[in-house]
């Protein structure tokens, strides 16, 4: 996997396939303010003195310090929506103008098929009209496949010939529904001649979830762990996935490692700008498609 400024690159696909995931850099999309007359720089300026100011203090100064700075990090993003860089998302709240030119940007973006993901188990083959659906399935160069996030787990697969490829947007919704299992059925190929990459998502260490979500996937391996908070648990999307492909019979799995929650900086994430008291985020898309 290489990256770049604007996009993480896959390089476990066949020559033919083109892959990628977008980050937030570079594109055209802004903060959109409660207030208009404030200004986000001022906001990155005070909480650049705040965190001078808090080096030269005690552990524990720094840990008061720090619990202010979010508190009012979060009385002043109240009511802002975190657009800023390549936002896709055109379902979010953001400017259109703006979505519009940041998709252009993307590479063979007349080829993309843009979905309307609802957390089911869809799949659409394309070409369709019918593009509500959570993953996408194509056979023919002039169609590529894409799916939106910001935390859930995205899923490229191809088989290994460069013949057919699919595109899975995963939430824990989608895990339990078998959108994976629902996309794989869809290539002619035996499973053990299917690649498969698991994306940028939150990771295992950052998404905190209840008994019940918790209790859905008890079952796998190592992706619940219980912390000390009663009825708090951490759920692992991404290794979830993993051993769902795996247990499907493909054999060549990769994950990304990317946590959309510990690098906000470089993706959106909807957990991180909900904590950040921000109303609404970004998306990144995850694309594969056929020379």
């Amino acid at each position: 996997m290489s990256s770049a400024e604007r996009f993480i690159i896959p390089e476990c696909f066949p020559d033919n396939v083109v892959a990628y995931t977008t980050t937030r850099c570079g594109g055209v999309s802004k903060k959109a303010l409660a207030d208009s007359s404030v200004q986000v720089g001022r906001a990155i300026q005070g909480k650049a003195i705040q965190g001078k100011s808090a080096q030269d203090k005690t552990a524990q100064d720094k840990t008061t310090q720090d619990k202010t700075t979010q508190a009012k990090t979060a009385q002043e993003n109240s009511g802002a929506k975190d657009y800023l860089g390549l936002n896709i998302g055109a379902h979010v709240g953001d400017d259109i103008i703006s979505v519009r030119e940041n998709r252009a940007r993307l590479p063979h973006s007349e080829k993309i098929t843009w979905l309307e993901q609802v957390h089911g188990n869809t799949v659409a083959t394309l070409p369709t009209l019918s593009v509500e659906a959570d993953a996408s399935f194509s056979s023919r160069p002039e169609h590529f496949c894409a799916v939106m996030t910001a935390d859930c787990v995205p899923v490229l697969i191809s088989d290994n010939r460069g013949k057919e490829v699919a595109a899975i947007h995963a939430g824990w919704k989608g895990l339990e529904a078998t959108i994976i299992a629902n996309a794989v059925t869809h290539f002619s190929t035996d499973p053990s001649q299917l690649i498969a990459w698991v994306g940028p998502a939150i990771c295992g260490q950052c998404y905190e979830v209840n008994e019940a979500l918790a209790n859905k996937f008890s079952y796998y391996k190592n992706c619940v762990t219980p912390k000390k908070q009663a009825g708090k648990y951490l759920l692992d999307l991404p290794q979830i996935a993993n051993q769902q492909l795996t247990h499907l019979g493909i054999k060549h799995v990769e994950l990304s490692h990317y946590c959309t929650y510990c690098r906000s900086d470089l993706f959106y994430s909807h957990r991180k700008a909900t904590h950040s008291n921000y109303e609404a985020t970004g998306r990144i898309v995850s694309v594969i498609g056929l020379r």
